[in-house]
C-alpha cells in the first residue's frame, strides 16, 4: 500500500506541475477552427454525432484496457510494462541486453490548451525483466527533467538523445543506467509542434542514423557526431526493409519508401533540389506505396479527429488511416512466415495497428494483409493510442501505447473537438502508458534475453545470420563500434548473413575491393545489389536483375551505357538513376540520345526523359545550347524541351532573365502556328524568356491594322507596366491563373470599351464576371490610387493589353484616363459585371432595418468573392479571410438618408491585431482596425468609423485594406446603426 499511495503522490505531483505549466515559446501559432474550414466538415460531423451513440471514455487499467482489445486470429497481446513503470510512451529500443529504453512524453496535451508543454516533466526510462518472466519489473530513470523528448539512438557508452532543438550525447560512466553527463553535441528538430518536428535516429543496415521530417543523417564516430546533409522526408517514425531501404510515414498515409537511396541524389545537386522541390515520393525518394491501402477498419465509433466527417463513414468509424506513427517492418522470426515482410501500421485515432503486405520488386506497392473488417489489433478502449512498433529480441511485435485521452495537438484543437473532449473528460487520466507485446500462439517460444553486450566478436558474426532482423541489426551495430574484423564475408551460407558482412565491414573501414569483387558475383541479388551501393562494378548490360541494375545505375556509368540502358529500360526508376550521375554531361547525354533512330518515336520515357535533362541543362545556365537543340530536334522533342526549359524560369515575370540568341529561332514560327490555348501560351512564355538582336520588345501577335510608330512605343512602356503590376496573376502569357485571375488573352473584357477598362483599372471589380465562356467568381484590385500609375502610365498598360498575346483593340491615351477618373472620383467601392453592362439590380432581397432604423447583417446573409472566404455555418462565420483580395457583400435597404455607425462583431487573436479593413458603399467608405478578442472563441463588437448613406437599396463591401498578418478576423455580423 504504500508503494501504491507513493506512486499516487509521483503522478498527481507531476499532473499539478504540468497544468499550472508553461506553453513553449517556439509554439506556432494555433489555426483559428476557420482555417481549416472548406477541407474540414464539422457540420456533416455534428448530424453524425446525433445518429451514433458515442461510449465515454473512462481511464481504464491495463487488465481491463486487454480486454477490449480484439487481435487477428492466432495472436494475443501480453502487458510488458503499464504506469507508474512507463508513463506516455512514444518511442523505444531494445539494448543488446534486451532492456527496453523508452522516451516518455508526459507534456502533451494534458488539457484543451496544451499547457505544460514547456516544463520539463519528461524522461527516459530503462525497463528490465530481472525474473524473466516477460513482465518489466524494474524501471530505472535514465535521464529526467526534459521538455518533450522525441527521440534517441543507443551508442557506444550511451545514447544520442533528441530534445528538440537540441541533439545531447547522455553518457553512462558507471553502467547504473543513469545519465553521468550530458553534452549538447548538435542540433536535431524545432520545438513547439510536436506533430512537425524530427524524429528517428534510427540506424540502418548502411550504419547511418536516419531521420524523419529532418534533412540530415547522422552517425556517433570515435565520440563525434558526423552531420551530412539528406533529403527531407517522413514525418512520423523510420523503418527499414532487410536491404536497408528506407521506410516512413505521414499522418494520414501509412507508408512512404525510398526506392533509391536518398544520398544518391545528393550526387547531382539540381536533381537533389527537383526531388525535394517535387514534393512527396518524386524521384524514387518518398514513394507512396500504400495509396491503394488506405483503408482502415476501426472496432469502435472515432470522432475525435480535427477533420469531422470527411474522414468518418457514416457509421462514426474512420474510414482511412488518419493519426499514422511509428511503422514497423516485420523482420522477425516468431510470426507465420506468410507475414514476414509486412509492414505494421499503428493509427492512435483510429485505436488499431492495420497491416500491410509489400509485393516484391524494385517499385513495390503495399496492399492490405487482413481482409476487410480484420485489423492486426484494435480496441474498443478510446484511450488506446499505438504510437510506436517495433520487432524485439524475441521476433515478437511490441507496441508503444501512449494511452492518452486528447490525441490531436492544440495547433489543430477545433470546437468540434473541443466540446468532445470536455464531454467525455478526455482530459483526465493522463501519466499512464502501455508497451504490449504481440505474439503468434503457433509460433516459436519467445527466447530468452540476449546478453548480446558481452557476446564475443564470433558470436556476434554469427548473429549476422540470425533469422530476426533486431539480432542481425544489434550484431552488425555492435562489431561497427567495437572495430572487429569478421574476415571474408563470402563465407557465410545465409544470403542476409553476407549482406549483414558487407555493411559491418563497411562500417569498420575494412571493405576491399577483392571482397567486394566476389560479392558482385554473390548467386542472391540483393548481396549484389549492396556491393554495386558499395562501389562494386557491376557492367550493366549483363546483369539480369532490376534490383541490382538500379544500384549499378547510381555509381558512375558512360555515357554511352547510359544511352544504352535507357533505350532499352522505359522506367521512372531508371531514368531517375541514370540522372544521378551526369551533373556536367547533361548536354552529352542529350545529344546522343537524339542521335538514336530508336528516339525519333515518341513514348512517355522518353519524352520525360528529354524533359527532365531539359530542366537540368536550364539549371546549369545552359540555356543557350539547349535553345541550340530545340532548333535542331523534331516536334515532340522539341516539344518536351521547350516544357523542360519552361520550368526552369520564374513563375514572376520581373525576374525572367532572358537568354540572349545570335538570331530569331526559326522553330517559333513553327509553335505558334498551333493555335491551341495551351500551345499559344507555351509559345508566350517561351518568347518572354529569349531576346535576339533586332527582336521586339513585346510579344503581338500579326495584326490586321497595323500600329504607328507612337503606338508601338506605348505599347513598350506598357508591357514593362504590366510586369510590374499585373504579369504576376494574370501571367506574362496574359492566360491568368485558374481560380486566381482570368485570361486577359483573346478576352472581350480587354478589347471592348476603353472607358469599361478604364473603370475597372481605376476601381477595381468584384463578383461573378464571364470570360472567354467561363464563369469566375472574383475580387480583384482597383489601381486609382496606386502612387506608382498616373494617368500615362495605366493608359500605357491597357494599351498594352488591348493589344497582346493575339488581342487587337484601339489605344488608350491618358486623356481618357483622366476624364473616366473625374467622372467616377466620388466612388469608393469597386465594380461588378452588371453594373459596368447597366443591367439593373433588384432589391428585393435586400436587409430591412428594425423598428429602430438599426440594419443588421449577419455574415449568412453576405455573398462572398474571391478565393478562400465563404460563409461558414457550422461556426456561424465569413471566413478564413486570408487572402487580402476577397471580399463580403451585403445587399441592404438604408431606410433614411443620414450617417450610420458601424460596427463589426468579430474574433481575432493577437497575431490578427492591427489588419485593417474598409466598410465601403458606392460613394463613401469607412475603415476600422481589428482589435484582438482574446481568440478565435470569443466574438466582441468593435467600431469601424461611420459612413454616410443615401436611403435607397445598395450593396455594401467589406475587404481587407493592405497586406494581412495572419487571418484579418473571423466576422460574425456588421450592424449599422444611425446616428
Amino acid at each position: 500500500m504504500p508503494a501504491r499511495i507513493a506512486a499516487f503522490a509521483l503522478l498527481f505531483a507531476t499532473h499539478t506541475l504540468a497544468q499550472s505549466g508553461t506553453i513553449p515559446a517556439d509554439r506556432p501559432r494555433a489555426r483559428p477552427a476557420s482555417a481549416l474550414t472548406g477541407w474540414a466538415d464539422w457540420e456533416k460531423g455534428e448530424e453524425l454525432l446525433k445518429r451514433i451513440q458515442v461510449p465515454p471514455a473512462p481511464v481504464l487499467s491495463a487488465e481491463d484496457e486487454a480486454k477490449t482489445f480484439k487481435l487477428a486470429p492466432g495472436f494475443r497481446a501480453e502487458l510488458v510494462a503499464c504506469e507508474p513503470m512507463v508513463q506516455c510512451p512514444i518511442f523505444f529500443e531494445f539494448d543488446p541486453d534486451g532492456r527496453i529504453w523508452v522516451v516518455e512524453y508526459q507534456g502533451y496535451m494534458r488539457d484543451v490548451q496544451g499547457s505544460g508543454e514547456g516544463d520539463p516533466i519528461c524522461r527516459v526510462v530503462v525497463l528490465e525483466d530481472e525474473n524473466g518472466d516477460g513482465r518489466a519489473d524494474k524501471s530505472t530513470v535514465f535521464l529526467d527533467k526534459l521538455v518533450m523528448p522525441r527521440s534517441f539512438a543507443l551508442v557506444k557508452g550511451g545514447i544520442l538523445l533528441q530534445e528538440p532543438p537540441r541533439l545531447w550525447y547522455c553518457e553512462d560512466m558507471d553502467g547504473d543506467l543513469r545519465c553521468d553527463k550530458r553534452t549538447e553535441v548538435g542540433t536535431m528538430g524545432v520545438g513547439g509542434n510536436p506533430q512537425h518536428t524530427a524524429n528517428g535516429l534510427r540506424r540502418g543496415i548502411d550504419n547511418w542514423l536516419h531521420c524523419a521530417d529532418w534533412p540530415h543523417r547522422y552517425q556517433w564516430r570515435d565520440g563525434k557526431l558526423i552531420d551530412e546533409p539528406t533529403l527531407h522526408r517522413g514525418q512520423f517514425g523510420v523503418s527499414f526493409d532487410e536491404t536497408g531501404r528506407f521506410i516512413s510515414c505521414y499522418e494520414n498515409s501509412a507508408m512512404h519508401m525510398d526506392l533509391i537511396p536518398a544520398e544518391a541524389l545528393l550526387r547531382h545537386p539540381n536533381l537533389a533540389k527537383l526531388a525535394q522541390r517535387g514534393g512527396r515520393g518524386s524521384f524514387g525518394v518518398n514513394v507512396n506505396v500504400a495509396k491503394e491501402a488506405a483503408e482502415c477498419f476501426p472496432i469502435r465509433v472515432t470522432p475525435a479527429v480535427t477533420l469531422g466527417s470527411l474522414e468518418l463513414r457514416d457509421d462514426g468509424r474512420l474510414r482511412t488511416y488518419t493519426i499514422v506513427s511509428g511503422t514497423c517492418f516485420y523482420d522477425g522470426d516468431q510470426f507465420p512466415p506468410e507475414m514476414h515482410g509486412s509492414v505494421f501500421v499503428p493509427d492512435s485515432a483510429g485505436h488499431l495497428v492495420g497491416t500491410l503486405k509489400l509485393s516484391g520488386g524494385v517499385s513495390p506497392q503495399a496492399q492490405r494483409f487482413f481482409p476487410p473488417e480484420q485489423e492486426f489489433i484494435a480496441s474498443t478502449d478510446e484511450r488506446f493510442r499505438p504510437v510506436n512498433a517495433r520487432v524485439g529480441p524475441d521476433g515478437a511485435l511490441y507496441l508503444a501505447d501512449m494511452y492518452h485521452g486528447i490525441i490531436e495537438h492544440v495547433i489543430f484543437i477545433v470546437p468540434w473537438l473541443t466540446r468532445q473532449i470536455e464531454q467525455r473528460k478526455l482530459y483526465e487520466g493522463n501519466d499512464h502508458g502501455r508497451i504490449w507485446r504481440i505474439v503468434h500462439d503457433g509460433g516459436a517460444p519467445l527466447r530468452p534475453r540476449p546478453a548480446l553486450s558481452k557476446a564475443a566478436d564470433a558470436e556476434l558474426v554469427e548473429a549476422l545470420g540470425h533469422p530476426n532482423g533486431w539480432q542481425r541489426n544489434t550484431a552488425q551495430r555492435l562489431l561497427v563500434e567495437r572495430q572487429a574484423d569478421l574476415g571474408d564475408p563470402n563465407r557465410f551460407s545465409a544470403p542476409l548473413h553476407r549482406l549483414h558482412a558487407l555493411w559491418t565491414l563497411e562500417g569498420t573501414g575494412r571493405l576491399t575491393k577483392p571482397i567486394l569483387q566476389k560479392a558482385e558475383l554473390d548467386a542472391d541479388p540483393r548481396v549484389r545489389a549492396a556491393a554495386a551501393r558499395l562501389g562494386a562494378e557491376i557492367p550493366l548490360q549483363m546483369e539480369p536483375d532490376a534490383g541490382v541494375r538500379l544500384q549499378a545505375l547510381l555509381r558512375h556509368q558512360s555515357t554511352e551505357d547510359l544511352v544504352q540502358h535507357l533505350t532499352q529500360h522505359e522506367d521512372d526508376l531508371s531514368r531517375i538513376a541514370a540522372m544521378t550521375g551526369v551533373h556536367g554531361r547533361e548536354v552529352e547525354l542529350l545529344d546522343l540520345l537524339l542521335k538514336q533512330a530508336g528516339w525519333l518515336k515518341e513514348s512517355p520515357h522518353r519524352r520525360e526523359t528529354l524533359r527532365l535533362l531539359s530542366q537540368l541543362i536550364g539549371m546549369d545556365d545552359q540555356q543557350a545550347a539547349l535553345v541550340a537543340r530545340m532548333e535542331q530536334t523534331g516536334s515532340w522533342q522539341r516539344m518536351a524541351l521547350v516544357d523542360g526549359f519552361l520550368t526552369t524560369q520564374p513563375n514572376d515575370p520581373r525576374q525572367i532573365k532572358a537568354v540572349k540568341l545570335p538570331e530569331r529561332p526559326r522553330f517559333l514560327d513553327e509553335l505558334a502556328a498551333n493555335r491551341d490555348i495551351a500551345a499559344r501560351e507555351r509559345v508566350q512564355r517561351l518568347r518572354m524568356c529569349l531576346t535576339w538582336p533586332g527582336a521586339d520588345s513585346v510579344v503581338t501577335s500579326t495584326r490586321k491594322q497595323p500600329l504607328g510608330t507612337a503606338a508601338q512605343q506605348q505599347i513598350g512602356r506598357g508591357a514593362a507596366v504590366y510586369q510590374t503590376v499585373c504579369g504576376l496573376c494574370h501571367q506574362p502569357t496574359g492566360y491568368g491563373i485558374p481560380n486566381v485571375a482570368p485570361p486577359l488573352a483573346e478576352s472581350e473584357w480587354a478589347t471592348g470599351e476603353p472607358e469599361r477598362m478604364i473603370r475597372i483599372a481605376l476601381h477595381g471589380l468584384y463578383g461573378e464576371i464571364e470570360v472567354n465562356g467561363q464563369k469566375w467568381n472574383l475580387a480583384m484590385p482597383g489601381q486609382g490610387e496606386n502612387p506608382m500609375l498616373d494617368d500615362a502610365k495605366l493608359a500605357d498598360v491597357l494599351t498594352y493589353v488591348r493589344n497582346a498575346w493575339g488581342n487587337e483593340a484601339s489605344v488608350i491615351d491618358a486623356a481618357q484616363v483622366a476624364a473616366v477618373r473625374a467622372q467616377t472620383k466620388t466612388r469608393k467601392m469597386p465594380w461588378t459585371a452588371d453594373t459596368l453592362l447597366q443591367v439593373d439590380v433588384k432589391g428585393g432581397h435586400a436587409i430591412q432595418a428594425d423598428a429602430d432604423g438599426v440594419l443588421l447583417l449577419p455574415a449568412s446573409a453576405a455573398k462572398t468573392y474571391g478565393q478562400k472566404l465563404a460563409y461558414r455555418a457550422a461556426l456561424n462565420v465569413l471566413a478564413p479571410w486570408r487572402i487580402d483580395t476577397d471580399v463580403a457583400e451585403w445587399l441592404i435597404q438604408v431606410p433614411a438618408d443620414g450617417e450610420y455607425e458601424v460596427l463589426v462583431t468579430l474574433a481575432a487573436d493577437d497575431a490578427s491585431a492591427g489588419d485593417a479593413y474598409v466598410i465601403e458603399a458606392e460613394n463613401a467608405s469607412a475603415k476600422g482596425v481589428v482589435q484582438s478578442t482574446g481568440g478565435y472563441e470569443s466574438f466582441k463588437e468593435q467600431p469601424a468609423g461611420k459612413l454616410k448613406l443615401k436611403a435607397g437599396a445598395q450593396s455594401l463591401l467589406m475587404r481587407p485594406e493592405g497586406a494581412l498578418k495572419q487571418e484579418l478576423a473571423d466576422v460574425r455580423a456588421v450592424r449599422l446603426v444611425r446616428r
